[in-house]
């Protein structure tokens, strides 16, 4: 049986939570660790916010009859099944063989039904088309670890190296790139991000979409490229090309987080998490069928002096969001990420009276015929000062409430979506909702699976506050558990 354990936590100001990109095939338990906050600010605001992270190891957790997995300081694995922070075990059964996988266990990243009945829990914001932590660390993909499957194939063996998160890959900028298996419609509003580190001088595309999986495209935008000086260009065509560029280098050889939107806002570039450049008249682009490309595409036709289409420099933690990120979920993604934690999840400021809601998606693979989704908070929202805690609402999961706006006061959380979900959490808009437990509860419970398609889940967060709650940030544990089912 398989384990996947995938967490999200978030990073507090002046304190870093740090965990391991682990993936390991031996149990039957699959778990989701998040980390929330709540932020009281004095305009009469609660921010929240979460960062997207693979969960820490649990020597208690991954273990079977015939491994045992033994941490030292947390890191990720390299060589064949074990790193200077790791060692896999044999406790009775078999050696490893291979890159780190045998018949009994695989570690790796991305899903593999190594066994019969394994399972891999992942959850990531509302939204996300597609994430790549570039991770794996060996062979030639770069899994999605979204409900999309969108794997990116490695072009001409780039080499896997440290990342800003994790590993990274380090690409020659003559011949090594990495395109993406599905090919779909280029999106309308949406959002990139990812990190990189250069000190090249011959410019080359980044990251964007294309319309052919390998080779130059004859139709290429939606991207970001670098030009000879280190500038960074993002351009879209509708028509005619739109670009919008930075009046600084980024070919300095630390790392840079890039965020490249468009939407109602207009064509945004961001880089560390601070607007560089800006169209607001350019609010949409052309329409055609292509792939997500990373390092390498055509550039005939873009501004700038460009050398190579292909880029030298390591990439990094690169997503697609299917909408505009605001001002400040750019930012808080940069800070996550330069704190060594994957991104952030940013709920809008409320104010008393007004609930916020925040959904996150629960996605769940597995080759059984069921599985139980279980949740719990082993600690309250508590306040920086040790003692003011903020409160859950009067509904339990076994008899959730409806929520009465501006009477509702406190977090809970409801199921909003997925395949055959219990009547108890109603339907849009009359959702119900229950606080998260202090231990691990069923919250949806799955049977009659065939095969190993992907099922997502959707939990809505929900908050309101009285205006006596008082002021500062409220932090708390939530731990996502899925289980098979016999």
């Amino acid at each position: 049986m398989t384990q996947e354990r995938s967490g999200l936590t978030f990073y507090i100001k002046y304190k870093k939570i740090t965990c391991t990109a682990l993936v390991l095939a031996m149990s039957d338990v699959a778990d989701a660790i998040i980390l929330l906050m709540l932020r009281w600010w004095k305009q009469l605001a609660i921010g929240f916010a979460v960062v997207l992270l693979p969960a820490a190891a649990s020597a208690d957790l991954l273990q079977s009859t015939h491994f045992r997995l033994n941490p030292d300081t947390a890191d990720t694995f390299g060589g064949i099944g074990s790193s200077a922070h790791y060692g896999l075990t044999d406790a009775g059964g078999e050696t490893a063989v291979g890159a780190g996988s045998s018949s009994s266990y695989k570690l790796g990243q991305g899903y593999v039904a190594s066994l019969p009945q394994s399972i891999q829990l992942s959850v990531l914001p509302s939204g996300t088309y597609a994430y790549w932590p570039m991770d794996t660390g060996s062979g030639s993909q770069a899994y999605d670890v979204s409900l999309n499957n969108d794997q990116a194939t490695l072009v001409n063996a780039p080499t896997w190296t440290t990342g800003i998160v994790g590993q990274g890959i380090l690409l020659n900028g003559t011949s090594q790139y990495l395109y993406t298996s599905n090919a779909i419609t280029a999106p309308t509003s949406y959002s990139l991000e990812f990190w990189f580190k250069t000190t090249t001088t011959s410019g080359g595309r980044l990251f964007g979409f294309g319309n052919n999986q390998t080779g130059a495209s004859g139709t290429s935008d939606r991207g970001v490229y670098m030009t000879n000086s280190g500038n960074l260009s993002y351009g879209v065509t509708n028509g005619t090309n739109k670009t919008v560029t930075t009046a600084a280098g980024y070919n300095d050889g630390s790392w840079h987080f890039v965020a490249a939107t468009l939407g109602a806002s207009g064509l945004l570039l961001y880089v560390d998490g601070v607007k560089q450049g800006s169209d607001t008249t350019t609010t949409t682009a052309g329409t055609y069928t292509g792939y997500w490309r990373f390092g390498y595409d055509s550039l005939s036709g873009w501004p700038g002096t460009v050398t190579s289409n292909y880029f030298a420099g390591t990439l990094d933690e690169a997503r697609v969001v299917s909408r505009q990120l605001g001002n400040s979920e750019v930012a808080n993604d940069y800070t996550a990420g330069a704190n060594a934690l994957r991104g952030a999840f940013t709920i809008p400021n409320i104010t008393p009276g007004t609930s916020q809601t925040y959904n996150v998606d629960a996605v769940v693979r597995t080759d059984a015929g069921g599985y139980d989704l279980s949740i719990q908070k082993p600690q309250p929202f508590l306040h920086t000062d040790g003692t003011t805690v903020l409160p859950d609402i009067s509904g339990t999961i076994s008899s959730p409430i409806a929520w009465l706006e501006g009477t509702t006061k406190g977090l809970g959380f409801g199921v909003v979506s997925g395949t055959n979900v219990e009547g108890k959490w109603g339907t849009s808009p009359n959702f119900t909702y229950a606080a998260v437990p202090s231990s691990a509860t069923i919250y949806h419970s799955r049977s009659g699976l065939s095969g190993a398609t992907p099922e997502t889940t959707t939990i809505q967060y929900r908050v309101d506050t009285s205006s006596s709650q008082k002021q500062g940030t409220y932090a708390t544990q939530i731990i996502y558990t899925a289980t098979l089912k016999p």
